[in-house]
């Protein structure tokens, strides 16, 4: 004989259990997405570009009080941002074989945390205009052998950075042919990323794809050939220096953006530098200025 009470009673538990059961199914499900949630931020790349401190550039090599002081709040603030990697895209100083500018450069430039890696891509001011044998044994003495370029797979996204100075001088071309193989080796290894990013000095246009060769670009034929190579092998985006200003521009889908001077600009906008954010397969970036209340 069975008690209505304990038909209730029966009834009551297996609900009990069912609630169990799906607050169990929705901790699972929640922890799930938590986890997705973390790999999908573990995908997201943050770079700083950081272009012409030029060392002695405001007071024609007279000194470099105002590029100390903009370039270490510039480091202050970067050690704050904690980004993946930083990239100076050239002009680290005025005077390529000032040793004292290029000191100052180095001892500010090492404020950085060390967990924060940094790449350099040199500028006409390193290397010079058509840089001789010797002056690439000066550069690398002070610098790093093979530091003059780059190139690294980071979080399934690809990062090259090139000597765009060799490509614009008119007596390198067995040096730009040398490294326009190693290009090629590496951007056939990012075919698969998904994202690949090019850091240069030179822009190789500013504001139009089929601008005249300017003291500011790249000549119409090592434009072409580039990005006839840039677009085989699905470049997204290049980020230059040089100008002393901000451009953004874009050719066949590649993205051509030209960031400020962290030293002294020629344009109208402030010193600072370049936030790259890469999140979900999308490019985005900020200029940031440096406010002179900061420093």
């Amino acid at each position: 004989m069975r008690f209505k009470g304990q038909h209730q009673y029966r009834i009551m538990i297996r609900l009990n259990s069912l609630q169990i059961n799906i607050c169990l199914l929705s901790m699972i499900f929640i922890m799930g997405l938590q986890s997705f949630s973390s790999v999908a931020q573990n995908k997201t790349i943050q770079i700083v570009q950081i272009s012409d401190p030029q060392f002695g550039f405001f007071d024609e090599n007279k000194s470099f009080v105002k590029e100390t002081m903009l370039y270490a709040e510039a480091i202050r603030q970067i050690n704050k941002l904690k980004p993946d990697f930083v990239v100076v895209t050239g002009d680290f100083v005025n005077n390529s074989k000032d040793v004292n500018q290029i000191e100052e450069f180095k001892r500010i430039t090492a404020g950085l945390d060390e967990d924060i890696p940094l790449y350099l891509s040199p500028g006409n001011h390193d290397l010079g205009q058509n840089p001789t044998k010797k002056d690439f044994e000066f550069y690398f003495s002070q610098y790093g052998k093979g530091n003059d370029r780059f190139a690294f797979e980071y979080n399934d996204s690809y990062f090259i950075g090139l000597n765009s100075v060799i490509i614009k001088s008119k007596t390198n071309k067995r040096e730009e042919k040398k490294q326009l193989r190693w290009l090629k080796r590496k951007l056939k290894q990012a075919k698969s990323a998904d994202m690949i990013i090019v850091f240069t000095h030179y822009p190789f246009f500013i504001n139009d794809f089929d601008e005249n060769e300017s003291y500011s670009n790249q000549s119409k034929k090592d434009r072409l050939k580039y990005f006839n190579l840039f677009e085989k092998y699905g470049v997204d985006a290049i980020y230059a220096g040089h100008l002393h200003n901000n451009a953004e521009s874009s050719h066949n889908g590649i993205m051509m953006i030209t960031t400020n001077a962290a030293g002294r600009p020629l344009g109208k906008a402030e010193p600072g530098y370049r936030l790259i954010k890469i999140v979900d397969g999308v490019i985005n970036s900020d200029y940031i200025s440096i406010d002179p209340k900061d420093i």
